[in-house]
């Protein structure tokens, strides 16, 4: 297999750096929110939720401008 082109012969390959959020449901729901985390990766943003189970998506930012907080109404 080859190494990727953004890896230097020898060196360690890079590390995804999780930051977690702050979170919480919305009034009156039964949705349990478990610990919702993101990390910076080219064109967006990865986010991920765990819980007793977990969903992993793919945020498009190009510029990176979201700061993780929800829209306000």
């Amino acid at each position: 297999m080859n190494k990727s082109a953004n890896t230097a012969q020898g060196s360690e390959p890079g590390q995804l750096v999780w930051h977690k959020l702050n979170s919480s449901r919305a009034e009156g729901g039964i949705f349990k929110l478990g610990d919702v985390h993101r990390t910076k990766v080219p064109g967006g943003w990865l986010v991920l939720v765990v819980n007793n189970a977990s969903g992993l998506t793919f945020y498009p930012d190009p510029e990176h401008n979201w700061d993780g907080a929800s829209l306000t109404a």
